[in-house]
């Protein structure tokens, strides 16, 4: 694409054989746009006249003008003697980013917090019984690596939007016409897309879509399915994202693997991660060392990890399932007859089933949250965002709110994907293969209680529909929740979009009921966490009353919590 700038600057936008010049002159903006500049109309003695911003600012009138801008910005030359420099530059690998361990993060403020890679270490030995006394080999976890930079020459410049994500997706085009249409499907105001919004036909000035919607004068407030591609399609963008969401939706190559290893069970520790002598659960896949479940030595005969036990008489040794309810919020699970209910089969078919009312209220409270913005002040909106189609093994659920919420609750969740992969480099796990961010981002399960993410909501924080800032939230009843990694876009940090997503989160929790907010801190900005935010250490004891409570956690990363005051 980088060609096609220099093509057109050499050739004076005269096309290559075989090639139509509408085509370069095409090609050659679309590279400027991913590369972050940013184009609009403007009137000139009663001419619309269009112009070209570099990301340093700088205007240009002519696209022949902007694209020796880009080359002199790009190779640092004046003139043309810098465009073969710039080329042979753009072909030549690029050298790898410089990158530091969690221990070196930055402690001057939390950019965001690391999530760890749960890829395995060379097995360990495991045992049901004491039978060998040979001392296991101790194998640690390795760091996950975070992005000190950006990098070079992405989209990270870019807005966040969903009509960048569309754009980037060959959805829509830059510039393209659209329209705001009535209930009648006549235009109520014209514009065309660009990066960060719809730029107005009658005022030029550029809108998110919200806004353009009130801008039109209409108050449905679905300006998506509203807004109409004018090109005789008659599509809407709604169905530009439904098209991007079906083409999306096939079932990941992760999700046809087993979980599982050759061995059968885990070969970590589900609590630390750690390799070592472990001790294997009877009803599940998890390991875990003898310490981190608070035993002296291992036990003979059958064992069951704690979240496998009944919440009440903390016995698992029932052997049929049908004995065993699990709380549809914190997973929790209970023998029926510690229920002390009088038939079990009064409960046969009931999928949601909830071991408390709080559990059920929490429920029910984060699904009424989920996909409405809550306007927090300065153009900020925030919201709750979960994928509504959980890869479950077998293909994925229908969505239960229509096609057109379903698709972009997909973009936004694809767009917080995508700022996640800005601030963190990509970890799989070797057992799944699974790209673990993305796993957590759409909520996808495991046999492995470690790898199953179902619980997962989606905080995001948009700034003019740029999305900014994500945090990941899973709530283990009125307990205790856990944001395990919070992300903000390098071009909006130490602006406050960490304070405020975590706020408004915060304050939602609490109304909830939910007693306790915890995170995994790298260590260099625990200061931060605890003076600026109010969060504190945990202790080890207070970390061994949630074993019941699987909680990702990251390498070399302190336990921190913080109380919340409750309205319920």
């Amino acid at each position: 694409m980088a060609d096609a700038v220099f093509n057109w600057y050499k050739n004076g936008g005269t096309a290559e054989p075989g090639t139509k010049r509408s085509e370069t002159t095409l090609q050659a903006k679309k590279h400027l746009s991913s590369m972050g500049w940013v184009f609009w109309y403007a009137q000139k003695n009663g001419r619309r006249e269009l112009r070209y911003q570099s990301p340093q600012g700088k205007v240009y009138y002519t696209l022949k003008a902007a694209c020796k801008g880009y080359i002199d910005e790009t190779s640092g030359a004046e003139g043309g003697g810098g465009m073969a420099v710039a080329v042979a530059a753009d072909l030549e690998p690029k050298k790898p980013l410089k990158r530091k361990s969690l221990t070196q993060e930055n402690p001057a403020f939390p950019k965001s917090l690391p999530f760890k890679s749960l890829q395995p270490p060379k097995r360990g030995k495991k045992v049901r019984k004491q039978e060998n006394q040979a001392k296991p080999r101790v194998i640690k976890r390795a760091s996950i690596r975070i992005r000190e930079d950006p990098v070079p020459n992405s989209s990270h410049r870019n807005p966040r939007t969903v009509l960048s994500w569309l754009i980037d997706n060959n959805a829509v085009s830059i510039l393209a016409k659209v329209y705001y249409r009535n209930k009648t499907g006549n235009p109520l105001m014209r514009g065309r897309i660009t990066r960060t919004g719809i730029q107005c036909d009658c005022c030029f000035r550029v809108f998110a879509l919200t806004a353009f919607e009130a801008h039109a004068g209409s108050t449905n407030h679905r300006p998506a399915a509203n807004i109409i591609l004018d090109d005789g399609s008659g599509r809407s963008l709604s169905d530009c994202q439904r098209q991007v969401h079906d083409s999306m939706m096939t079932i990941p190559t992760s999700a046809k693997k087993d979980d599982l290893n050759p061995h059968g069970s885990d070969d970590v520790c589900s609590a630390c991660c750690d390799g070592g002598e472990l001790i294997c659960c009877d009803r599940c896949p998890s390991a875990f060392h003898a310490n981190c479940v608070g035993l002296k030595e291992v036990p003979d005969g059958d064992w069951f990890c704690p979240s496998c036990c009944c919440g009440i008489c903390c016995i698992g040794t029932v052997s049929d399932d049908d004995n065993f309810l699990a709380c549809q919020q914190c997973e929790c699970k209970f023998h029926i007859g510690c229920l002390k209910l009088k038939e079990s089969n009064e409960l046969a078919g009931k999928n949601n089933w909830f071991c408390s009312h709080s559990c059920g209220n929490i429920f029910s409270g984060l699904r009424n949250l989920t996909g409405k913005p809550i306007l927090v002040g300065n153009n900020l909106t925030w919201t709750l965002l979960k994928s509504k189609a959980s890869s479950n093994g077998d293909g994925y659920t229908d969505c239960p709110d229509g096609l057109d919420s379903c698709a972009e609750n997909h973009s936004k969740l694809n767009i917080a994907l995508d700022v996640m992969h800005e601030c963190f480099e990509p970890s799989k796990d070797s057992y799944t293969g699974r790209d673990l961010v993305e796993a957590v981002i759409f909520s996808q399960g495991s046999k492995l209680k470690r790898l199953n993410f179902k619980g997962f909501y989606i905080a995001v924080l948009e700034e003019n529909d740029d999305l900014v800032s994500v945090a990941t939230v899973r709530v283990h009843g009125d307990i205790v929740a856990e944001m395990s990694f919070v992300a903000t876009r390098f071009s909006h940090r130490r602006r406050g979009m960490c304070r405020a997503l975590v706020d408004e989160l915060e304050k939602n929790l609490a109304k909830l009921g939910v007693q306790k907010l915890i995170l995994p801190a790298v260590p260099a900005a625990v200061d931060t966490w605890v003076n600026c935010f109010g969060f504190s250490h945990m202790t080890g004891e207070e970390r061994s009353k949630l074993l019941q409570y699987t909680l990702l956690d990251f390498q070399g990363s302190i336990m921190c919590q913080k109380p919340l005051k409750t309205e319920l």
